[in-house]
């Protein structure tokens, strides 16, 4: 199994998709890997996003192992009005 990742509004037009899948690991490596698929502009905008991980908000430095089947989330600031 792999892990279920769902993008956002500005993330999700960064990565050209709403959802990938990506290998079990730490979440560190998890991130780095998704920033080397979609390139600079990801990047740049994951740097602003909120992580959620099976609905429970972490930070990016999170020492946290991601396990197969675990689903998450990359929602960029919103703005509106």
């Amino acid at each position: 199994m792999a892990v279920r990742v769902r993008l956002f509004a500005a993330i999700r037009d960064a990565a050209g998709t709403g959802e990938a899948e990506v290998a079990a690991g730490p979440l560190g490596a998890v991130l780095a890997d998704l920033s080397d698929r979609y390139g600079e502009v990801f990047r740049s905008r994951l740097s602003v996003c909120t992580v959620l991980v099976d609905g429970t908000a972490v930070p990016h430095g999170a020492d946290l192992e991601v396990g197969d089947g675990a689903e998450i989330a990359l929602l960029p600031p919103v703005s509106g009005g």
